[in-house]
C-alpha cells in the first residue's frame, strides 16, 4: 500500500513539471488517493473544489458514489464526486449552468496509487485535450516509476526494456522482488512489456521470464553497470540491469 505522504513526495515535482508544459493559467492538476479525496492541486483553485483528506463518510450513499466514480474519476467537488470528462454542474454552489469543464484523468497503476488528472475551466467542448492527455499518461508513468524505486520492500529491483536507451529513465520497467521471487511491485510499463495485465501478488518471477531466478539472484549480486539480455516467458528479449536490496 502506497503511503500517502509518499504518493505527494513523488508526485509533487512530475505535477509541477505537467503543468508548466501545458502553460495554461485556466488549467488545474489535481492528484487523489485511490478513496477521492483530492490530495495536491496546482492551478487556480475554483470556488466549486477543494482539497480534502477525509475519507467518504460511511453513510454516503454507496450506489451512487461508486456509479459516479466509475463513470468520472475520484476527483470530489465540495457536495460530490467530481465528473471529469466535459460536463456541467448544475449543482448548488458549482458552476452556472452553461460553464462547461473538460478535463481527463488516468490512474497511477501501483497499489492504491490514487489518480492524476487535469481540468480546465475555460474551454469549449470543440477543444482536444489529445496533446494534454499524452503528458498526462507520461507524468502518471514517471510518477509510477518514482514510487516503484523508492520501495523500500523486497530483495532485488530489476530494471528492464526492449530499447537499451531507455534504461535508466522514468519510462523504464521496473520491477522488485522479494527472496522468493514473488513480485513486490511494478510500474504499468513492465506489466505492459510482459503483458500481465493487472498487478498481483501472486506473480512470480518465473511467470514473467525463462531465466532462472537463481543465475539472475548471481548476476545482481555483481552489481555490474552494463546492461545485460534477459527473455520473458513469451520470447521477447530485454535489456536490463538488476541489483539486490
Amino acid at each position: 500500500m502506497i503511503n500517502r505522504d509518499r504518493l505527494i513526495a513523488c508526485a509533487l515535482p512530475a505535477m509541477e513539471s505537467l503543468h508548466q508544459q501545458l502553460a495554461s493559467p485556466t488549467l488545474i492538476v489535481l492528484l487523489a488517493d485511490s478513496r477521492g479525496a483530492i490530495l495536491s492541486m496546482m492551478g487556480p483553485r475554483p470556488d466549486w473544489i477543494a482539497p480534502s483528506s477525509r475519507p467518504p463518510a460511511p453513510d454516503e450513499d454507496a450506489r451512487a458514489t461508486h456509479e459516479a466514480r466509475s463513470q468520472f474519476g475520484p476527483f470530489r467537488l465540495l457536495d460530490g464526486p467530481l465528473p471529469m470528462i466535459d460536463f456541467e454542474t448544475t449543482r448548488r454552489g458549482g458552476l452556472p449552468r452553461s460553464r462547461t469543464v473538460l478535463g481527463v484523468a488516468t490512474p497511477i497503476h501501483v497499489p492504491d496509487g490514487g489518480v492524476l488528472g487535469i481540468i480546465d475551466v475555460a474551454v469549449t467542448p470543440d477543444d482536444s485535450f489529445g496533446h494534454a492527455n499524452a503528458l498526462l499518461q507520461t507524468t502518471a508513468a514517471i510518477i509510477e516509476h518514482r514510487l516503484v524505486e523508492s520501495d523500500e520492500r523486497g530483495f532485488l529491483i530489476l530494471h528492464f526494456h526492449s530499447r537499451a536507451g531507455v534504461l535508466g529513465s522514468p519510462l523504464e520497467a521496473v520491477a522488485i522482488f522479494d527472496p522468493d521471487s514473488c513480485l513486490v511491485a511494478s510500474n504499468r510499463v513492465a506489466l505492459n512489456l510482459l503483458s500481465l495485465g493487472e498487478f498481483s501478488t501472486d506473480l512470480r518471477y518465473p511467470d514473467c521470464f525463462d531465466t532462472h531466478w537463481t543465475g539472475l539472484v548471481g548476476y545482481a549480486a555483481l552489481s555490474v553497470p552494463e546492461p545485460f539480455m534477459l527473455r520473458s516467458c513469451r520470447g521477447t528479449r530485454f535489456f536490463a540491469r538488476a541489483s539486490l536490496r
